[in-house]
């Protein structure tokens, strides 16, 4: 799970925002901040902003992955920082240098 990739919200703890369980968005930030990335739902009419808000990674699933590739996100990353938690992969926060940033695995997979 990265920037750009379209995820599915898996609960309703978002309703305040105007997201719905099952609602689907883009990740539109590329770091992840106190364990969350920021989840933007578009009007599927108008394309225009609908909703937007910070989601924690274990309430996420991926729908579809935006082929981003690693440079992409660091030229993307505030100071281009590589140390910066940006990934979940197998479950677990990853920086760019690979390094694993949280200490438990959240429930995460990829559909087939």
């Amino acid at each position: 799970m990265k920037y750009l990739d379209r995820v599915r919200v898996l609960t309703a703890d978002y309703e305040k925002h105007g997201i719905h369980k099952g609602d689907e968005g883009h990740i539109m930030n590329p770091e992840i901040r106190y364990g969350t990335f920021l989840f933007y739902r578009e009007d599927p009419i108008t394309l225009a902003d609908d909703a937007n808000a910070s989601i924690k990674i274990q309430d996420l699933e991926v729908v579809e992955s935006s082929g981003v590739t690693d440079e992409d996100i660091l030229d993307a990353l505030p100071l281009h920082n590589p140390e910066w938690g940006c990934k979940v992969e197998d479950g677990y926060i990853l920086n760019l240098k690979g390094e694993r940033l949280n200490k438990y695995a959240y429930n995460y997979t990829i559909p087939a």
